[in-house]
């Protein structure tokens, strides 16, 4: 027979089961900060642990606390973050889409105060950064502070708060801080790391990050506390940032090469062709596709922790169903299903009317979601000369829509997928060109090209090798285009005057957006790499008549592609080859040499820590229909009605059964069965026997303990509004967890309520008692 654990008992299994959890926010006595202002003033959500804040000091480097990085007891140590990381900079609300949101790959702390570089995946180059200090900050002296910890009754507040402070006593590595005017001002959980900052200049500067305070006033802490906050001193640590915090250079030079092919393909001849392709939908190019048309051979290869590559995938019988028994076959890498990852491969024959689309399912299988041999689309790929591209038509961010052309005839056509295995034509002519390019000479190539830096590949280049002409296009209103850019004299100082010229898109600044191009003349040695500056004006930021990193470019087959070789999330570094010589190159912008000496330390996580651990606050409160003022709406009240509040990152909170719906989404209702033959969890003294949650955040969730579960309804309260969640339950007599989606409009069945189901009963099932864990959104 099981029996259900006493709600003490659980109480203690979940503090051992759940520590944790994602962000939180801002300064009590702070106002909100205006969008835009102080978009250096970071968010680091350390996985579900820890939430703190930090300033950007370099486009790749962000500084806050090191015990953002510590649990009690835990050492800090130089080298890739314990806990998956990510910060966000340049987004003073955090429910925005402005900013960027980034991986951390590397961290570095300091020696002898609590301080730590944070290393981001890519640089945010469009965000500026803070400015050290070079003066000791005074006591008395006028500063701000600014960070996303919590507030008086905010839990998880979106937007940054700052407030006017003055420094108090200043010591050899610290110094205090309390509100400007006597003003009633504390750092909160979630303002660990929180810049201090002058702005009496023309710059902010950064003099200290909050480290320590008493948090009066805040949320979940006591009302008469001490106000104010401990600071690190930063000002006189510029010696260590420069040691530390690298950024790369203008030169290119070598990461890895091989006269023997790469990753066991031998690149022995001269059809062999190379892509970057999306092999574990991970929405990063870090994969090659590596394939000769006409011999059915292709394999995938990924680049090992030791720099060696391996093959995920190889095969001499063609992939997916796709025999590649025709030297015209061509293979570029798609986004299919607008997810914003190119993880399908789209393989089709100029000249032969095939097309295909293959998925990468399970292990290393593909499957066709897509084939015809008519063309694809109405366009009926009839000519050798046929050419295709993914690319963002919609200005979506996803490069989800195909341009095919025909150089030489002016024909071209773009398409959508539109479902199933439909591509419709969202722009078609058959000989005009596109955006008064006339696409009549049979040189003429396009690229999709990102070409305001927004992220997105919603630009075409065309352009013709041996003529000189360089264009640019947008796609502006329905299917129109119109050019931003055009020149019959080659484009930022490069000539395009050889018919062996090519032009890719590529990452140069390491920033996820291949918003600079990459001009290269195979069997010249040349190459350049321009950046779009204002109005419609290109300019060199690299170029050589010697190859380009160590690869000399003096045969006429050299090729390059942008390629994601550290697995970044951008194609910042290039593949460079040379089909039937077996050779193979790689090469990116160089960084100084590392002269930092790992380092280990153990922060102090003491009772005046203003990490934010994301339990749920004790005294939260909310307000709910039916009740004058408020009531406390915490772990202490969830307790008293038989479930417990583990924690959360405030995106998904507790509230009343019988609050009202909001501009059409109410509240997910969790029901219990029977606790014991009693009614006992839910609102009884309301009336309702359910556990009601609102959401406030699309990347909310709460972790909790509610028993004996048996349905969980959605938001809804109007057609196509509110929001499906997973709901992850427990059974307590297998402890097996599962997680099942709960749909806005929908509800899920858990558990059990038949008479069975009596703990009493002699064939009590193991199924009956199940326990919700976590509610998450999902959408």
């Amino acid at each position: 027979m099981i029996r259900l654990l006493h709600i003490t008992t659980l109480t203690l299994l979940m503090a051992v089961l759940w520590v944790g959890a994602t962000p939180a926010q801002a300064v009590k006595g702070g106002s909100p900060v205006a969008n835009g202002t102080w978009g250096f003033v970071a968010k680091v959500n350390v996985g579900e642990t820890h939430g703190c804040t930090g300033a950007l000091i370099s486009p790749q480097w962000v500084i806050t606390a090191t015990s953002c990085f510590a649990s009690a007891g835990q050492s800090v140590t130089s080298g890739a973050p314990k806990v998956a990381t990510t910060v966000t900079v340049g987004r003073t609300d955090l429910s925005g889409t402005g900013g960027r949101v980034l991986p951390v790959d590397w961290i570095h702390p300091h020696r002898d105060r609590d301080v730590v570089l944070v290393r981001m995946a890519l640089r945010v180059v469009d965000v500026p950064p803070v400015a050290l200090s070079a003066t000791v900050p005074a006591t008395g002296n006028a500063l701000q502070v600014a960070g996303y910890g919590r507030t008086t009754a905010e839990w998880a507040p979106n937007r940054l708060h700052a407030a006017p402070v003055v420094a108090g006593t200043v010591a050899a590595d610290s110094f205090g801080w309390t509100g400007a005017n006597a003003g009633d001002v504390s750092a909160c959980q979630g303002d660990a790391g929180a810049p201090v900052f002058r702005t009496d200049g023309s710059r902010p500067e950064l003099v200290g990050l909050s480290i320590g305070a008493g948090q009066g006033g805040c949320l979940g802490a006591a009302a008469d506390g001490p106000r104010g906050a401990n600071a690190v001193r930063v000002d006189d640590l510029a010696s260590w940032f420069r040691t530390v915090a690298i950024e790369p250079t203008t030169s290119f030079t070598q990461y890895g090469s091989s006269l023997t092919g790469i990753g066991g393909y031998d690149l022995a001849d001269n059809r062999d062709q190379a892509v970057a392709f999306d092999y574990e939908h991970s929405g990063k190019l870090d994969h090659l596709v590596l394939y000769r048309p006409g011999s059915e051979i292709v394999f995938i290869v990924k680049r090992n922790t030791d720099g060696t590559y391996a093959p995920v995938y190889s095969s001499t019988t063609g992939i997916g169903g796709y025999d590649l028994k025709d030297g015209r076959d061509r293979i570029i890498a798609f986004d299919y299903t607008g997810s914003g990852k190119s993880d399908h491969l789209l393989l089709y024959r100029p000249g032969g009317e095939t097309a295909w689309i293959l998925e990468h399912g399970t292990g290393n299988t593909f499957r066709a979601v897509f084939h015809s041999s008519a063309g694809i689309g109405g366009y009926d790929l009839k000519s050798a000369e046929d050419q295709i591209i993914a690319f963002d038509y919609e200005h979506s961010g996803k490069p989800d829509d195909l341009l095919l052309y025909r150089p030489g005839t002016g024909m071209a056509r773009i398409l959508q997928h539109s479902g199933g295995a439909t591509f419709t034509p969202v722009y078609s002519t058959a000989d005009g060109g596109i955006g008064g390019y006339n696409l009549k000479d049979a040189r003429d190539r396009i690229i999709a090209f990102d070409y305001t830096s927004s992220g997105k590949l919603d630009h075409l280049v065309l352009y013709r090798p041996g003529g000189e002409t360089a264009w640019v296009l947008e796609h502006g209103a329905g299917n129109t285009f119109r050019a931003v850019f055009n020149s019959s004299a080659g484009i930022g100082g490069y000539d395009l005057k050889s018919a062996a010229d090519q032009i890719i898109a590529f990452d140069y600044e390491q920033s996820g957006r291949l918003d600079h191009l990459l001009l290269y003349r195979p069997g010249g040695k040349t190459a350049w790499i321009l950046k779009h500056g204002a109005g419609n004006a290109f300019t060199a930021v690299f170029h050589s008549s010697t190859g380009i990193g160590g690869y000399d470019l003096e045969m006429a087959k050299d090729r390059i592609i942008a390629f994601d070789y550290r697995s970044t999330g951008g194609q910042s570094q290039l593949f460079l080859y040379r089909p039937g010589d077996r050779i193979t190159y790689f090469a990116g912008r160089s960084l100084p040499p590392v002269r930092v000496v790992p380092v280990t330390v153990s922060p102090v996580i003491g009772p005046d820590s203003i990490l934010e651990k994301f339990g749920y606050p004790v005294d939260f409160r909310h307000e709910y229909a039916g009740t004058s003022g408020q009531v406390d709406w915490g772990t202490n009240e969830a307790e008293a009605q038989n479930f417990q509040l583990i924690s959360g990152n405030g995106g998904i909170i507790w509230v009343s059964c019988t609050a009202s719906p909001e501009n059409g989404v109410g509240v997910i209702k969790v029901f219990p069965g029977l606790l014991n033959g009693q009614t006992e969890i839910g609102e009884p003294h309301l009336g309702v026997t359910a556990v009601c949650f609102k959401v406030l955040a699309p990347t909310g969730y709460v972790k909790i303990r509610i028993p004996n579960v048996y349905e969980v309804q959605g938001d809804s309260r109007s057609p196509g509004l509110g929001h499906d969640v997973d709901a992850t339950v427990v059974n307590l007599a297998s402890g097996t967890e599962r997680t099942k989606l709960v749909e806005r409009d929908e509800s899920e069945q858990f558990g059990r309520t038949d008479t069975t189901c009596d703990e009493s009963h002699p064939d009590f099932p193991d199924n009956c008692r199940e326990t919700l864990l976590e509610l998450r959104v999902v959408s």
